[in-house]
């Protein structure tokens, strides 16, 4: 596997990182149209499985915004029961705010494999295959939780400029989009790796 550093500077090793950040970057931040991001991080997965460090390329926009459609489907599906058992469970005086937060966090760790299955299978199905995600997930669990965990703050961080500073927040989007392409890139060499031993 890459090394830590390799992941982070591949995307400005591409000819054309310029003009396919920047056009991710502004993608990423209205919404709807935001669902061809999605589908750029389908692609990218899909890179990642096959060992490529590069950019896809943004053309068959219809296939974008589809895969970037069923992103969106396959985490609402599975975050909406969480969302509603945790909203139940935090009535709970005492610990009922740390269960659902339990929960919601372990659903939301969940879904990027679940998104990595369907991008290699291409069949919606394989998303919602939760032994085969555990199992999967299970093989490559150190790499697969700091990722994500890392990710998830890079996204976080990149929100926080974007509302936060109204001037400069384009800034955000460009971390978010930045932060989603080497993630997706990463997240399909793990999926290869724990498909491979």
């Amino acid at each position: 596997m890459a090394d830590l550093k390799q992941f982070l500077r591949f995307p400005f090793e591409d000819r054309e990182w310029l003009v396919k950040m920047l056009l991710g970057s502004v993608i990423t931040i209205i919404p709807i149209l935001n669902f061809l991001s999605l589908g750029y991080f389908i692609r990218s997965i899909n890179y990642g499985w096959r060992g490529s460090r590069k950019l896809p390329n943004w053309d068959n926009w219809s296939e974008l915004f589809r895969d970037g459609f069923m992103v969106f489907v396959i985490s609402l599906g599975y975050l909406t029961i969480p969302l509603i058992l945790g909203s139940l469970i935090a009535m709970i005086p005492g610990i009922g705010i740390a269960l659902a937060s339990i929960i919601i966090f372990i659903m939301g760790l969940i879904i990027p494999m679940a998104i990595a299955n369907f991008a290699i299978r291409r069949n919606v199905r394989d998303a919602f295959s939760f032994g085969e995600i555990f199992y999967l997930a299970s093989r490559v669990f150190n790499f697969y939780v700091i990722s994500c965990l890392a990710a998830t703050l890079g996204v976080i961080m990149g929100i926080a400029l974007l509302i936060g500073i109204p001037l400069i927040g384009f800034i955000g989007g460009v971390f978010i989009f930045y932060c989603g392409v080497v993630f997706s890139n990463f997240l399909g060499t793990i999926y290869h790796e724990a498909t491979r031993r």
